[in-house]
């Protein structure tokens, strides 16, 4: 008697991107806020650009024109060319850490929130996820934990505050390339806005 054995092999699922020295990311968002008491998410889109180690800036298209950026320092936030808001991290701390967290997962840099974590990605249907619930010594935040959804690149970030509220960011369109590249398309994007 002779049995045959098969083996099946499958490709392994391949780690996110991480952009090397030198790169940038780009590309476009839907930002869905879901508040209590409403019985549909608010819903904005538009473009981000990531200039890692110096901004993350948001371009809000619908359902108005608006211009975040986020720097070291803090944010600010500008509609028809006039800054509206302007918030230190000195100030809010906080913020400072979704500030490193969103841009550690655009870079696909995901080593420092695991360590946060205490996670590590989880292989699910040929992507990753992670829940960022990091430990705060004391530091008041602004979510509860965050979900992450990654392929490539990362796909949507959900950020769910104490009292319920959530956001959920989906990403698409996302494109690597040199950082002048990039500082370029941000400056390109401004002729936009009215």
């Amino acid at each position: 008697m002779c049995a045959m054995i098969i083996v099946a092999t499958f490709p392994a699922q391949s780690a996110p991107l991480i952009l090397g020295e030198g790169e940038a990311v780009m590309g476009r968002f839907v930002q869905a806020r879901y508040l209590r008491d409403f019985d549909k998410p608010i819903l904005s889109e538009g473009e981000f650009f990531l200039l890692p180690k110096s901004a993350l800036i948001w371009l809000t298209e619908i359902p108005f024109f608006s211009r975040m950026i986020i720097v070291e320092e803090g944010l600010s936030q500008g509609l028809k060319g006039a800054e509206v808001t302007r918030l230190s991290f000195k100030q809010f701390p906080g913020f400072k850490l979704l500030r490193d967290t969103l841009e550690n997962s655009l870079s696909g840099n995901w080593a420092p929130l695991e360590e946060m974590a205490e996670a590590e990605l989880l292989p699910v249907d040929g992507k990753y996820t992670l829940r960022f619930s990091p430990k705060t010594n004391g530091l008041t935040l602004p979510f509860a934990y965050l979900n992450f959804e990654i392929g490539d690149f990362l796909e949507t970030v959900e950020i769910v505050k104490s009292n319920g509220d959530r956001d959920v960011i989906t990403f698409s369109d996302q494109q690597v390339a040199p950082v002048a590249e990039v500082s370029a398309a941000v400056e390109n994007s401004k002729e936009k806005q009215p």
